[in-house]
């Protein structure tokens, strides 16, 4: 417990030196293992509380095994009423699923803009308008729970749909699509990271797989 104290006050002066005015608990950066403080380790969760560290809020990962998944009844049927076409950009068409992260979801950018088309999944209007997006990977995704996944496993992320068309059964199918997508390309195990909206995703198909508590405080 001590070398974990000295440990965390050497981090945290670190990090003072760089400049930094707060710091979270396990995320952040382009890479990360754990979004936040795993509840099922209640002792780390007690070492950051203990210390003053601030607890927001709970995310949650899940994942389903697709070499068994069927879409949920009904899940494509909402999306289909509103005129939606949900499939794979082509490389023409990566340019407005750029445009509408930048508007829509800046945060985003970034990761869609280091994919390929091969890697994003768009819902579009009747008109053409992108309405939605995704990210997918997989098998053999680019993620650091590969060892814990197992064999030929895969990653939906960055799931955003254009508020004036939330709530219309767009997002779920987007997931949905996703997942026969990656499960049609050999994926078994499909991981979500990171996320609060634990409803959502199981109405995809997704059960819970690990929580996390956000901790966070100043420097």
């Amino acid at each position: 417990m001590v070398a974990s104290r000295a440990l965390l006050s050497a981090a945290i002066e670190r990090l003072r030196a760089g400049n930094a005015t707060s710091v979270s608990a396990g995320s952040g950066g382009d890479f990360y293992i754990w979004p936040g403080v795993p509840c099922d380790l209640p002792g780390a969760v007690r070492f950051f509380a203990s210390r003053g560290w601030q607890r927001s809020y709970e995310t949650v990962d899940l994942v389903t095994d697709l070499r068994r998944y069927r879409p949920p009844p009904g899940v494509y049927r909402n999306a289909g009423e509103a005129r939606i076409t949900i499939s794979q950009p082509g490389r023409g068409r990566v340019a407005e699923v750029l445009a509408f992260e930048a508007a829509a979801f800046p945060s985003w950018s970034r990761w869609f803009g280091r994919s390929g088309p091969a890697g994003m999944l768009a819902a579009t209007d009747d008109a053409g308008r992108v309405a939605g997006t995704l990210l997918l990977d997989g098998p053999g995704a680019d993620t650091v729970l590969a060892p814990v996944l197992g064999p030929a496993a895969g990653t939906i992320g960055c799931v955003g749909v254009a508020p004036p068309r939330q709530g219309k059964g767009i997002g779920t199918a987007l997931v949905a699509r996703a997942s026969e997508i990656l499960r049609d390309a050999g994926t078994r195990n499909c991981h979500i990271g990171w996320t609060t909206r634990e409803t959502f995703y199981r109405r995809a198909g997704y059960e819970p797989w690990r929580r996390y508590v956000m901790f966070s405080r100043t420097c």
